[in-house]
């Protein structure tokens, strides 16, 4: 993996991982609905399958960068789920509520992130 300015520690916004980041912030209530509702299909591989509107998003079981916590906990549970399936299907509001998280911005944000490092591969933000 390469460095580049997209991807370096500084840019990616860690704090916007947490629910404290958008404590403060008016967030219109359709568009957090939105996030939630944003549909994630993990199969091992990044190609569109049959389902629209939705992220065919493969984890790379390889993967040995350095991660904060919360990316490390999200990044081993989208391993065991692509490891243990054939295909899961989930929502970022769904997976917001099993990481503890009250906002699905701030999962989305990991998700996001894990891209970023080359953890993960195939998100689409719609």
């Amino acid at each position: 993996m390469t460095y580049s300015r997209s991807n370096h520690l500084e840019n990616m916004g860690i704090d916007y991982e947490h629910d404290d980041a958008y404590a403060d912030l008016e967030i219109d209530q359709a568009v957090l609905d939105d996030i939630a509702r944003t549909k994630l299909i993990f199969c091992g591989d990044t190609q569109s399958g049959v389902l629209e509107d939705c992220s065919y998003i493969s984890v790379d079981p390889q993967y040995q960068g350095n991660l904060s916590p919360g990316q490390k906990r999200l990044y081993e549970v989208l391993r065991s789920w692509q490891e243990g399936s054939v295909y899961t299907i989930t929502t970022i509001g769904k997976l917001a509520h099993m990481m503890g998280l009250k906002h699905p911005m701030a999962c989305g944000k990991r998700l996001e992130n894990l891209q970023s490092l080359g953890a993960i591969a195939g998100l689409r933000m719609l």
